[in-house]
Formats: C-alpha cells, sequence, structure tokens
C-alpha cells in the first residue's frame, strides 16, 4: 500500500513537472506578468510536492524498515514455535516413557507390597510365636528345676532315710548282743546241748564297757529324732523323671522351633538388606542428579557409616558445591546445608514418591537464583507429589497454583485468603478476581 502511494505521488510529480515546463515555454513566449506569477506559484506548489514527497519517502522507509524488523520477529516466533513444538513432542514422548515406568513401577511396587504384607505378618505371627515359646521354654525351665530340686531333695532325704535304718540296724545288732549276753548268763546253768562240742563257747560278759552305757543313750536319741520314713518317696521320684524326660522332649521341640523362627528372621533380614542396599543406591543416584541441578554444578555422595551392618548403619552427606573442596555437611553453610537436604528430600520422593509433601520455609536462607531452581524443581516433582509450602518468597509464589494468606483486618481479626493463579491473574480460589485481596497478600509476604 506505502508502495502505491509513493509511486501515486512521483506520478503527480512527474505530471506536475511537464506542467511546469509547459507554462514555463508558454510564459517565456508571452512574456505575461499573471503567467509569472502563476510559474512562481506553480514553483511553490512544486517545492511543497517535493518536501511533501521527502517526507512520504522517509516515513515510507520507516515503515519499511518497522514491517523488515516485524518480519524477523516473526520468523524467530515461528522457528521458536517449531522448537518449542518439537521440544514439547520430545516431552510427550518422555512423559510417555515415564508415565510407562511409572506403571510398570507401581505394578512393581504392588507385587512387592503383596509379598512383603505377608511376610510382615508371619514375621509378626513368627516373633509372637517365638516370644510365647520363650515364656514357655522359661516357664517350663523354672518348673524343671523346681522337679529338680523336689527330686535332690527326695535323694537326700532317702539317703537320710538309709543312713537313718543303717544307724537303727547297728543300734539293734548292739542292743540284741546286750540280750545275748544277759541271756547267755541265765542259760550258764543249764546241761549243755548236744552240740557242745561243736560251739566255740562265747566269752560270758556281764556289765558294758566303760563309755559304752552313754552312747548307747545317744544312739537311741539320735534314733528318736529321725523323722518318718517317706514310703512314697520311690513312686514320687519315678514321677518327676517321667515328668523331668517330658519337659527335656518339650524343651527339644522349643528349641528346633526357635531355630525355625530364626532361619525365618534372618531370611527376612537378607531379604530386607537387599532392598535396602538397592534402594539406598538409587537414592544415592538421584541425590546427585538433584544436587547438581539445585547447585548448578558440584557434586555429592552419600556414604554410609557402617556398611557391613546395613540395618543398623548411619548415611553421611559429602557434598562439593561449585568452587569448594569435597566437605561433610556440618561445614556448610545455611544455606548450602538448606540446598543439600532439600536434594536429599527430593531424590527420595524421586525414588519413592508420596501423595503430598510439606515445607516449612526452607527458602528463607536462599538467594534469588537458588530460589528459581529450587521453584523449577518443584514444579517438576509436582506431577507426583503435591507440595504445600510455607514461605514468604516472592519467586517461590510465582510457582504457586494456589495461595493461602492469614492476615489481621482493622478490626484484629484474622481471616485467610487464597489465591489461585491463573496466567498473570489472580482468581480467588471462589472464582471472583482476587485484585481486592492482592495488596493483603503483599503484606503477607513482606512480612
Amino acid at each position: 500500500q506505502l508502495d502505491g502511494r509513493l509511486l501515486d505521488l512521483q506520478q503527480d510529480q512527474q505530471d506536475a513537472e511537464q506542467t511546469l515546463a509547459a507554462r514555463e515555454a508558454d510564459v517565456a513566449r508571452a512574456g505575461d506578468g499573471d503567467l509569472l506569477r502563476q510559474l512562481a506559484d506553480v514553483r511553490a506548489a512544486e517545492a511543497e510536492a517535493q518536501g511533501h514527497l521527502r517526507s512520504q519517502r522517509t516515513l515510507h522507509e520507516n515503515q519499511r524498515r518497522l514491517l523488515q524488523s516485524v518480519a524477523d520477529q516473526i520468523r524467530a516466533k515461528e522457528e521458536r514455535i517449531q522448537s518449542l513444538t518439537a521440544e514439547a513432542e520430545q516431552l510427550g514422548a518422555r512423559v510417555a516413557a515415564l508415565s510407562a515406568r511409572e506403571a510398570e513401577l507401581g505394578k512393581r511396587i504392588a507385587g512387592l507390597t503383596v509379598e512383603i504384607e505377608p511376610a510382615e505378618a508371619q514375621l509378626h505371627e513368627l516373633e509372637q510365636a517365638q516370644t510365647n515359646a520363650e515364656q514357655q521354654e522359661r516357664h517350663l525351665q523354672h518348673l524343671l528345676r523346681q522337679d529338680e530340686t523336689a527330686w535332690n531333695n527326695a535323694q537326700l532325704q532317702r539317703q537320710r532315710t538309709e543312713d537313718a535304718i543303717q544307724q537303727l540296724h547297728n543300734e539293734i545288732e548292739q542292743d540284741l548282743g546286750l540280750v545275748m549276753v544277759e541271756e547267755s548268763e541265765e542259760m550258764a546253768y543249764q546241761p549243755p546241748l548236744p552240740l557242745e562240742t561243736f560251739v566255740e563257747q562265747l566269752p560270758v560278759i556281764l556289765e558294758l564297757p566303760e563309755g559304752m552305757d552313754a552312747e548307747v543313750k545317744e544312739m537311741r536319741m539320735r534314733l528318736g529324732r529321725v523323722s518318718n520314713v517317706n514310703p512314697e518317696a520311690p513312686r514320687e521320684y519315678a514321677e518327676a523323671a517321667e515328668r523331668y524326660e517330658h519337659l527335656v522332649t518339650q524343651s527339644e521341640d522349643l528349641e528346633a522351633a526357635a531355630a525355625d523362627l530364626r532361619k525365618v528372621v534372618r531370611e527376612l533380614d537378607e531379604l530386607m538388606e537387599v532392598e535396602l542396599t538397592k534402594t539406598f543406591q538409587a537414592v544415592a543416584e538421584q541425590f546427585e542428579h538433584f544436587f547438581k541441578l539445585l547447585f548448578n554444578g558440584g557434586t555429592a555422595k552419600l556414604v554410609l557409616t557402617e556398611p557391613d551392618d546395613i540395618t543398623n548403619t548411619g548415611v553421611e552427606i559429602i557434598a562439593r558445591p561449585p568452587g569448594k573442596r569435597p566437605q561433610s555437611l556440618a561445614l556448610l553453610s545455611g544455606g548450602e546445608r538448606t540446598l543439600s537436604a532439600c536434594a536429599l528430600i527430593f531424590a527420595i520422593l524421586r525414588v519413592s514418591p508420596t501423595p503430598f509433601c510439606v515445607l516449612d520455609e526452607v527458602d528463607a536462607a536462599l538467594d534469588e537464583a537458588n530460589v528459581d531452581r529450587f521453584r523449577l524443581t518443584l514444579e517438576d516433582l509436582s506431577d507426583g507429589t503435591q507440595f504445600i509450602i510455607v514461605t514468604h518468597n516472592r519467586r517461590t509464589l510465582e510457582g504457586a497454583n494456589t495461595i493461602y494468606g492469614v492476615t489481621m483486618g482493622n478490626d484484629g481479626v484474622s481471616k485467610t485468603l487464597s489465591l489461585r493463579l491463573e496466567g498473570n491473574r489472580m482468581v480467588q480460589a471462589d472464582g471472583d478476581t482476587g485484585e481486592g485481596n492482592l495488596e493483603a497478600i503483599e503484606e503477607i509476604v513482606q512480612m
């Protein structure tokens, strides 16, 4: 359109020049003063037209440059759109692959859950059975000790009884010997028996030796102090022995059951060690990835403090932020410790996502660049986990879908404001435009 107008102006100029040349020729021939004045007017009009033409040319050149700039911008936008389209296709393919991977992992987790739950239930039952068996074993051992004590007491009582009986036998023999002596004295005057020549004549003892009487009295007193003999002791001993054999059999059965339980516990411990090792390796790999992402470089790793005892080991973080040497977490600055902790949390969420995660002012010690990387990482992980963040940082709020603020009005009553971000607008959670609450939210952010 501008080119056509410029051509029209150029044609008008040529026509005016031709007309002017013809008039000048006429004036030169006629020498008329009016014609000279008209000629001057025409020249003035021509000068004005030329000035207008120059301005139009300048305007045309400016418009041409503007159109060229717009065309360049359009081409750049189209190239950007093509690039974004290709990137979107790549991201779509990646999302599809991640979705398939997520489904596969979900199935695997479900399968492991199905396997773990019965194993945990069986382990609980076995632990309970082991506890009951140990209690029963302690009870049986207590009964066994009681029976052994009773058996030992019975044996001791039996020995004492046998000693007392033997002592009685000895005293009776001594008493019978004294009677024999007395009877021999009475029979001394009776006619001898025909067998007298074949029987040795015993010496006649008329009195006991000195001190024997006191000894006999003492023996008789000791015999009187001997308690009654328990005639049921052999039967009780047989019953105690039989019960002892039964308890030994039960103890062997319990020991076998305890061995089986310990075997199951060892198998479960081995399974736990394998799963824990796999999980730790996956978390360590993701931790290094998120550490580099949050620090925009550097390296970090998770180290087991007791690798030989995986179930009781601790975990130490060795980090090397960009431009620094490797060091433990305690030697890092506040912001570096915060980013390292966030990297560990994000690694755990990537390996084992949870429905939601609550973060309380973790960005308080971060500068703007780190907050931006922190926010972008949250947006990347928000597909599988809902994040609830307590923050006063504006840059963190830029990545939120919904903002909840608590503020106090002039009446001194606290109230809750909820805003949802849609593009560049803030909209209340009930759907109304939130311009009235924007200042309140800004006041909350500045607190």
